[in-house]
């Protein structure tokens, strides 16, 4: 398979930052802290990297890792399809369960068992193949770089990636046909590089777009508080405000005039739509989406000029 010198794009974690962690040029990265009785983490006296995988130890750390091309379209899949439950960091949350410790991801080989979970997923997560292959590669990188005694993700550094690999004009025009009809480089976007002088933070911005400070973000996350909403009652009648909360058994929003509102549901009523105010950069990104993510590298080397 030809490998291309694809960039990560990393969740706004601390997860992310330390996967991306190595040493300054020329010197030699730590090795993992030791761990009782003095063995040095997980892999045992011998224990050594081979490809990207330690000798000893348990399967995490065994298994070769997958190419770079992979390990950077599963990380994109992964946060499209899972993050949302089973958290960026992979920690899980109340509506996922954590992957760092799961039977499933630990047991699974290159994508058998991490592809039937997703197949038998509920609701249902349409992929191809190929597709939870690289999120269960995409998870395994990740499971590698714990310590011993279950320290958390990141203790050893992986390989840096290379992000500014792409054609700064065809970039300008790319941007100028798919960006420009909700951005300008003259207004919202002046000095961008300038606030995000580290490129990979920078391609982190405008692909995740997430942040209420940046730029190519419109939520703050958290299950939709404080984007707009739609409440239906019974009779129809419609309540428009700013959400604060909602569950299966309250919703809570804040009207026009300030007034806090609180609701109480049962069975799905009354109606809650909460408007995502990034449906049309997600828009954007499926569409600068191509197999070799030439796009979305074009577009950063552009950006990046933006100083």
């Amino acid at each position: 398979m030809r490998r291309y010198r694809l960039a990560m794009v990393m969740a706004p974690s601390l997860l992310a930052t330390a996967l991306l962690a190595q040493p300054p040029a020329g010197e030699q990265a730590a090795p993992p802290a030791a761990g009782r009785g003095g063995r040095g983490g997980q892999g045992g006296q011998g224990a050594g990297r081979a490809g990207g995988a330690r000798r000893g130890g348990f399967t995490q750390f065994t298994r070769p890792l997958a190419p770079q091309d992979v390990l950077a379209r599963g990380q994109g899949l992964y946060e499209t399809n899972c993050a949302s439950c089973h958290a960026p960091d992979m920690r899980g949350t109340e509506k996922g369960t954590r992957l760092l410790r799961s039977l499933t991801s630990l047991n699974d080989q290159h994508g058998e068992l991490i592809g039937k979970a997703v197949a038998d997923h509920n609701p249902k997560i349409n992929l191809v193949e190929a597709d939870t292959v690289a999120i269960a590669e995409y998870i395994h990188s990740v499971l590698a770089t714990t310590g011993g005694q279950g320290s958390p993700p990141g203790r050893n550094p992986t390989v840096k990636l290379e992000v500014l690999v792409g054609d700064a004009k065809a970039g300008a025009r790319y941007f100028d046909k798919v960006c420009a009809r909700c951005h300008s480089v003259e207004k919202d976007l002046k000095g961008l590089a300038a606030k995000y002088p580290e490129p990979r933070a920078l391609q982190n911005a405008w692909v995740a777009g997430t942040s209420g400070a940046n730029p190519f973000g419109g939520g703050r996350g958290g299950g939709g508080a404080g984007n707009p909403v739609t409440v239906t009652m019974a009779d129809g009648s419609k309540l428009e405000g700013k959400l604060v909360r909602r569950d299966d058994f309250i919703v809570i929003l804040t009207l026009a005039d300030g007034t806090r509102k609180s609701i109480a549901r049962h069975d799905g009523v009354p109606k809650v739509d909460v408007k995502d105010p990034n449906e049309a950069h997600k828009k954007m990104i499926l569409e600068v989406d191509d197999p070799e993510n030439k796009n979305m590298h074009d577009i950063t080397a552009y950006l990046a000029t933006l100083k």
